[in-house]
């Protein structure tokens, strides 16, 4: 009798164990199915000299890794990026256009904008060029208003870029018009630009970023740099009404440029290869 209850008591303790199995592994089915849901992969729209620069595939292979999401990046001038955003074909964007970002967001399609990073346009111009050192002792409005007055080649990007825009700008303080014969609108991105600039024995208005990346290629050196004119802020934009996941994973992205180590990756970013910092951050 005593061994068929210690009988009937083994066989309950099996079932329940058996039990408690079948649940545990529906539990790891269902958070196996959670994980399916989330997003696997997100747009970036950016301006071509981060993605020229190399520092986005450095920079986001951390948070792909952490995260187990892909980041296919679009690299167009900025006012291409910004209209990605509003059709809605980029979940976020990295550019640097302070104005248009802000309008992006007033008009309805951005969230936030995050500035992150700094840098400085320079004006470039033929190595050894015979005006290099009257143009380096003037502002960079000055500069352009010496290019123009002197019918100079100057190369412009043409294509409402973030780099294009600050050029528009610092055009009109210069109190000229870039209707001289040599101004010339190349449409295309920073990189093809300062090599046609190169090949054109020109100036040209680029970042520093870009320049560095390059400058074994061209035939350019530094005519004009870090005048206060030439700053060059480079800010984060998140895009209003996406989906709840892409939402959650486009602020992870916001607040991984802005975390310690990645704001010590951009500080060094460059100075390896190139001597000296490509971007700055904003000290706290």
């Amino acid at each position: 009798m005593k061994k068929k209850v210690l009988s009937l008591f083994a066989a309950a303790m099996l079932t329940m164990s058996m039990v408690g199995c079948s649940s545990t592994g529906e539990e790891k089915k269902d958070d196996s199915k959670a994980n399916e849901s989330k997003v696997k992969e997100i747009t970036l729209a950016t301006t071509t000299s981060l993605n020229d620069t190399g520092f986005l595939e450095d920079t986001l292979k951390g948070f792909e890794k952490e995260n187990g999401v892909k980041v296919n990046v679009v690299a167009k001038g900025t006012g291409e990026a910004i209209e990605l955003g509003k059709s809605k074909d980029a979940d976020i964007l990295f550019v640097h256009a302070k104005q248009k970002e802000e309008d992006f967001i007033k008009e309805g399609y951005g969230v936030e904008r995050t500035e992150l990073m700094y840098n400085y346009f320079v004006i470039v111009g033929p190595k050894d060029g015979k005006d290099n050192k009257e143009i380096s002792k003037l502002s960079a409005p000055e500069a352009l208003k010496y290019i123009a007055d002197n019918n100079l080649v100057f190369v412009s990007r043409g294509d409402e870029s973030g780099t294009h825009t600050k050029e528009k700008s610092l055009w009109e303080a210069s109190g000229v018009k870039n209707e001289f014969e040599n101004y010339n609108e190349a449409g295309k991105g920073m990189a093809d630009t300062l090599q046609m600039t190169s090949e054109m024995k020109g100036y040209a208005l680029t970042d520093i970023g870009t320049y560095l990346s390059m400058k074994d290629k061209l035939d350019l050196e530094v005519v004009k740099d870090k005048d206060d004119s030439l700053k060059n802020l480079y800010s984060i934009v998140t895009i209003s009404d996406l989906d709840k996941d892409k939402e959650e994973i486009t602020n992870k992205l916001v607040e991984y440029y802005k975390s310690e180590d990645v704001q010590k990756q951009i500080k060094e970013y460059g100075v390896k290869e190139y001597g000296e910092p490509l971007f700055f951050t904003f000290e706290k």
